[in-house]
């Protein structure tokens, strides 16, 4: 299952047994982070450049859920090994993928261009160290009444913790 083919947020559970897998919850919670940044967007219309970015698929531990076995024999591989193993994989290393998101810091700091506050920038579908493609259309779940629910459900988290009266 995929955030971009189904997607059920209930925010009144907070917590990863509020869903039947680890893959599902990992879905939930990418898709929670476009619709933070989405809502943020439109709250601080203005003020601030938010984007989503999916770094497209990198070496990094996330496999400790699915595949454990690899997560333990890259804790023990050095740069140069994981570089090879990227490489072989077609995927990115984590310089790479975090790459992506400085250039489009760097992009959307350049003044005109494509400044899309709340964009979703999907890594997939770019070379290592661009940022992929803005995403604005096809994504039934995005929407602004998500978005709300989202930041609405991070507030009632984050309240607790507040100081100075943020929230």
């Amino acid at each position: 299952m995929t955030a971009s083919k189904t997607l059920k947020l209930n925010t009144n559970k907070t917590h990863a047994h509020a869903h039947p897998s680890s893959k599902q919850a990992y879905c939930v919670s990418k898709a929670c982070n476009v619709l933070f940044s989405d809502h943020l967007a439109t709250r601080e219309a203005g003020k601030v450049l938010t984007a989503a970015v999916d770094p497209g698929p990198s070496i990094t531990q996330i496999v400790r859920y699915e595949l454990p076995q690899r997560a333990k024999q890259r804790q023990g591989m050095s740069a140069a090994q994981l570089e090879r193993q990227a490489k072989t994989l077609g995927y990115r290393t984590p310089q790479q993928a975090a790459g992506q998101l400085s250039h489009l810091v760097r992009q959307l700091g350049e003044g005109p261009g494509e400044q899309v506050s709340g964009g979703f920038y999907l890594g997939i579908a770019s070379t290592p160290g661009q940022p992929g493609p803005l995403i604005t259309e096809g994504i039934p779940w995005r929407t602004p009444e998500q978005a709300v629910k989202v930041w609405e459900a991070s507030v009632r988290l984050l309240r607790p913790f507040a100081t100075d009266g943020v929230f």
